[in-house]
């Protein structure tokens, strides 16, 4: 039995593909982890505010609120600074350290410094600045890192298993900081959220969030290099600087960002929408008269969002981020439609009592959170795409302009997926306060829980469809741009090679993997 070399990506498109060993891209990818740290300390930003500063949860919650704002100009901002900034050290690293500083010395004035010594204006002024300087630390770390996928590895197989590794990291590191915080520091401080408590959690997530960050430097180390930020000569100098008119223009003149941030801005406004906390006391606690279960289905749920995140991976790698993001997204619609049938015209006060509701509405759940997933994982590899077919357009590198444009839209609109939940619930009767999981089933309650759980985010992916609709970015188009890309910069693969290998191995080639061995005919 005869063994026949394995053909590799770079040999089937006839493009030379950069790839990253894959435990450089688990290392780079701790990034998510170390912001998941601050993320889920500043989560007790109200209590931050109340406890140290004496500010009125109202007002907390009233100023964390208008800081998106801030944080959505911050991003094209930071963009700029990075996509202009050049140094023999390259720039991630440079810039995800200067982030956690930033970050921890705003968390440590909120959290060590200050506490118990200023209060009434002075504290409100205080917690208000330290909170901006978090904002900008945060961003700076996420502006950054964005670019590791691009800088790291353009092969189309490799690229998504990015988003797999992030989608792990942003499971499991809330997980040990909510075990640590609540299952160990808590009971040290007689179960309180007193100031001794916030200043001991800001440790350990600085301390923790500095470990991830070291371990993702060691990752993208020998690709964050001067070189591998440069663009191509075409109308100007390739060295010459992005500027604001750069980034104008990316936005202007890119029709395939243009789409993407509709079909995605959209779908993340409608998924909001649906997990704002009210939805989830009407599904839980009303619907279904068990409030309790929907911390312990979130969690299970974990296990099948990983490993469909696992697959979307392997059917980007192969079919091109957009035939897997559209093609998956009228999964998502039809097994929705289904879903909000099953809520409807079912009896849903007999889940968790009866044993066929049960599976059914679990397998719905598990279902629905598996299949977003798959379009998750390509979105985000879409977005990669996106920052090479800018290179190819204009000669331009600018992933963090990318980043942050989408970043800075979906800050904005994602923004009001609260406002529009609370104003929906409003129309039938709940203007003056929330829904409770003691309060009755109505049909009322009922249509409008599927409507914000479900209805809206059917919205969102018919937008995906309809923006995507005239997108060119397919797995053969990409191949065209990175091999002009590639060609561009002196480091593609020629025509006559690639013919070559089709030619010799054409059968091969049809199924984008090649069987390991060939029994030879007898």
């Amino acid at each position: 039995m005869a063994k026949k070399e394995k053909l590799t990506t770079s040999q089937i498109d006839g493009v030379q593909y950069k790839r990253a060993k894959m435990w450089q891209i688990a290392l780079s990818q701790l990034t998510g982890a170390g912001q998941m740290c601050f993320y889920m300390l500043m989560t007790y930003a109200t209590y931050i505010g109340n406890v140290n500063y004496g500010i009125l949860v109202a007002v907390t919650g009233v100023i964390i609120t208008a800081s998106r704002i801030f944080d959505g100009i911050t991003d094209p901002i930071c963009a700029l600074i990075i996509e202009r900034f050049n140094s023999k050290f390259g720039k991630i690293r440079i810039f995800m350290l200067l982030g956690w500083g930033v970050m921890a010395l705003a968390t440590s004035m909120m959290c060590n410094f200050a506490p118990g010594k200023l209060t009434g204006i002075g504290g409100l002024i205080f917690f208000i600045m330290c909170y901006m300087i978090y904002i900008i630390g945060y961003t700076l770390v996420g502006v950054s890192t964005s670019m590791t996928g691009n800088v790291m590895t353009d092969d189309p197989k490799q690229r998504p298993t990015i988003s797999v590794f992030s989608t792990i990291y942003s499971y499991l590191a809330p997980m040990i900081l909510m075990g640590v915080g609540q299952g160990v520091l808590l009971p040290m401080f007689n179960n309180e959220i007193s100031s001794a408590y916030l200043a001991t959690f800001n440790y350990v997530a600085m301390g923790l969030s500095l470990f991830f960050y070291l371990l993702s430097c060691i990752g993208i180390a020998p690709y964050d290099k001067p070189e591998n930020f440069e663009g191509v000569s075409l109308t100007k100098n390739a060295d010459e600087k992005p500027g604001l008119k750069d980034m104008w223009a990316l936005i202007k003149d890119n029709k395939e960002l243009q789409r993407y941030m509709i079909a995605a801005v959209s779908d993340k406004l409608a998924q909001t929408i649906g997990s704002v906390s009210v939805v989830t006391v009407m599904l839980y606690g009303i619907m279904i008269n068990n409030y309790s279960i929907s911390t312990i289905i979130s969690i299970a749920a974990m296990l099948p969002g990983i490993v469909f995140a696992i697959i979307g991976a392997r059917l980007a790698g192969k079919h091109g981020n957009k035939k897997v993001m559209v093609d998956w997204t009228w999964v998502c619609i039809i097994l929705n439609v289904l879903y909000a049938a099953f809520l409807l015209f079912s009896d849903t006060t007999r889940i968790t009592r009866a044993l066929i509701p049960s599976v059914l509405f679990f397998l719905f759940t598990f279902g629905n959170n598996a299949v977003k997933m798959v379009v998750s994982t390509a979105t985000n590899a879409l977005r990669m795409d996106i920052v090479d077919y800018e290179l190819y357009r204009s000669g331009r590198f600018m992933p963090a302009s990318v980043s942050a444009t989408y970043s800075f839209v979906d800050k904005l609109v994602s923004s009001l997926g609260a406002t529009i939940a609370t104003g929906m619930v409003a129309l039938i009767g709940y203007n003056q306060v929330a829904p409770q999981a003691s309060d009755p089933l109505t049909t009322a309650v009922k249509v409008m829980t599927v409507v914000l759980l479900i209805g809206f985010p059917i919205l969102g992916w018919i937008c995906t469809i309809l923006a995507m609709k005239k997108s060119e970015l397919s797995r053969e188009k990409m191949v065209e741009v990175q091999r002009v890309n590639k060609e561009r910069q002196g480091q593609g693969v020629s025509e006559e090679y690639s013919k070559q290998v089709r030619d010799e191995r054409y059968s091969e080639t049809l199924k984008e993997t090649v069987e390991d061995t060939v029994t030879p005919g007898e």
